[in-house]
């Protein structure tokens, strides 16, 4: 009977040892697929270790881990949506299927965004959203229908929403002072130079960020009337930064210019705003 019992407690971790195994890989894949990033270890872990993984292809699986004192929603509402692209270039050649579809997504009722990148190549999905009025946001990654979601604390200062090519440079943004009209709205230049700490200790072969240049709405509340119930404690974060001359990431980009140390480049536009149109999205919809 004890030989049956060890047996059966062997098998237990033998299983979970590969699934964890496997769940690290699919992890690192996701991660790797979703947007070029320069090196998958700086990744925080995602909640990606579960006994409940079911095959890929019969039971769609979205994990939600990270802080559970903060509250997220199951579905978002929205009434404005900015359309976007981006262009992946390797020199001055430009990849086919490179790149990203993203949709930004803004409230005129409540304070809170979204922005959702679908890769061109793989399929892979990002989604963020950051609700001011619960101090919470969202990061969810997946691909062929598996995801994994992180909600953490809202905070402007390390706040890093999903954007294309790169994260990590957005707090190191300084305006520049330049201006310029972008479908319509004014929009302010932010840049940040050797975005990357280690970008100078990498060759002519890696593929560090090692410029940014951004366009801004001037005023956040073209395009996000729901600016005007964010709390005042953010209000009051966000005045600081923009005293700085830093970027509060709370109106995304309209344009963007990521330059690699190898040469390469990626360009985003705008190529449609639509406002006035209710939508009510489900978080689960990433995997469906």
């Amino acid at each position: 009977m004890n030989k049956r019992v060890l047996l059966l407690l062997a098998c237990i971790l033998c299983v979970n040892t590969i699934q964890a195994q496997f769940l690290k890989k699919m992890k690192d894949k996701v991660h790797s697929l979703t947007t070029a990033r320069v090196d998958s270890t700086e990744e925080e872990e995602g909640p990606y270790e579960t006994t409940n993984l079911k095959p890929v292809n019969e039971n769609p699986s979205l994990i939600i881990g990270g802080n559970d004192q903060v509250q997220v929603d199951s579905v978002y509402e929205f009434d404005i949506a900015v359309y976007q692209e981006t262009e992946a270039w390797q020199g001055n050649q430009r990849v086919i299927k490179g790149g990203e579809d993203v949709v930004i997504y803004y409230s005129s009722a409540a304070p809170q965004l979204g922005v959702h990148l679908i890769s061109k190549s793989t399929g892979a999905r990002y989604q963020f959203y950051a609700d001011f009025a619960k101090g919470s946001q969202l990061s969810i990654t997946a691909i062929h229908k598996i995801g994994s979601g992180t909600r953490e604390k809202l905070d402007l200062q390390t706040m890093e929403p999903v954007y294309p090519g790169e994260t990590g440079y957005l707090n190191q943004l300084v305006k520049t002072g330049d201006k310029k009209v972008i479908a319509g709205i004014v929009c302010e230049e932010y840049q940040a130079n050797n975005a990357r700490s280690d970008s100078g200790k990498v060759n002519i072969t890696s593929r560090a960020l090692i410029g940014a240049r951004v366009w801004v709405p001037m005023q956040p509340h073209t395009l996000f009337p729901g600016y005007a119930f964010i709390p005042e404690n953010y209000k009051d974060q966000i005045e600081t930064m923009l005293i700085a001359g830093s970027y509060p990431p709370v109106a995304m980009p309209l344009e963007m210019l990521l330059e690699y140390s190898n040469g390469d480049k990626v360009i985003t536009y705008t190529t449609d705003i639509v406002r006035g149109e209710n939508r009510k999205i489900a978080v689960m919809d990433v995997i469906r």
